[in-house]
């Protein structure tokens, strides 16, 4: 089982009418108060289909016989049933999980000066920059485009045969065009990989200074390629992170992509300069090296309005993918 701040997700396994078996994902709400949420990413999931985008199957419920609860508490009162969805396909773990083991394999093998091979699932990361970009495409170009809203990488999910998944759709909203996918942004999100730190005080006075449109997904997930290409290059995200930690407004040290957009043209530009091992494993020419690199801080500065970072990124990635 793995919480996370609003749910718990367990393996279940599912029995067709037919009598076939299957493992699926059943997500639970943590706080009955979010069923709204769990609403809102059902009605989504229940319009896509895309192989890269979680299914849902279904919803349940699950009264919870609490003997402590009063017998005479209003119904409407009771918080004793638990709310969920069914998801497929079943994932074995998430892109955060997987970046992190590959940035620790890199950390202890950071001093060797030979004999260094990457870390064993590396490779398989080069598919997902094309199968991501794919991904959100296909949600920004539907007739009512939808803003996934939360792209990082504990919502990018790999299943058992390596295929990368888009999840958590429960923030996400659905537009009936692309002008009013803009948005005055509230404070969801996460703010790491948010498109403009709409968290600041100082844009509470100004609110168009939070506006958002389709580009909040393309900024984010060019954050998430950030990492994914610092790894790929034998780096760690700790030594890159430590290079972009700012002091909020509050004081608070952290680390806010969309803050260091400079430190991360910097970072990628020094990427492009130790890239042998991301050449080893690739097989790539020299001069695409920095092609993939700038269109992943091209994604970075996406503007409002555009989608062409993400389409000319797609056509760079796709020599890294057989199937995107």
């Amino acid at each position: 089982m793995k919480f996370s701040d609003n749910s718990a997700v367990m393996l279940v396994q599912l029995v067709t009418e037919d009598g076939q078996k299957d493992l699926v994902a059943a997500k639970i709400l943590q706080n009955p108060l979010d069923k709204e949420r769990l609403t809102n990413e059902l009605k989504i999931l229940q319009s896509l289909r895309h192989e890269h985008v979680a299914a849902v199957l279904g919803n349940f419920s699950i009264p919870d016989h609490d003997d402590t609860i009063p017998e005479n508490l209003p119904i409407s009162d009771r918080d004793d049933t638990q709310y969920g969805l069914l998801v497929f396909p079943l994932a074995v773990k998430d892109l955060e999980t997987s970046l992190e083991s590959i940035s620790a394999h890199n950390k202890a093998h950071e001093k060797a000066t030979s004999g260094w091979s990457p870390h064993q699932d590396a490779h398989k990361l080069l598919p997902y920059f094309a199968c991501l970009c794919n991904t959100v495409l296909f949600l920004h170009k539907r007739s009512r485009p939808i803003k996934h809203r939360d792209i990082k990488p504990a919502n990018i999910l790999i299943d058992r045969v390596d295929n990368v998944i888009l999840a958590d759709f429960d923030i996400s909203r659905t537009y009936d065009d692309v002008k009013a996918a803009i948005t005055y942004s509230s404070k969801d999100g996460t703010i790491m990989y948010s498109s403009k730190d709409v968290w600041k005080p100082s844009m509470q006075n100004n609110p168009e200074d939070s506006q958002r449109g389709l580009e909040w997904d393309v900024v984010s997930l060019g954050f998430v390629f950030l990492e994914m290409a610092t790894v790929l290059f034998g780096k760690t995200l700790e030594e890159m992170r430590g290079l972009m930690k700012k002091r909020s407004e509050e004081g608070v040290l952290r680390v806010v992509y969309s803050e260091a957009l400079v430190d991360i043209r910097k970072w990628l530009d020094d990427l492009g300069r130790a890239s042998s091992l991301f050449l080893r494993l690739t097989g790539v020419e020299q001069d695409y090296v920095k092609k993939f690199l700038r269109a992943i801080e091209d994604m970075t500065s996406s503007k409002q309005h555009n989608d062409e970072s993400l389409e000319r990124a797609l056509e760079t990635f796709r020599l890294l993918s057989r199937h995107c």
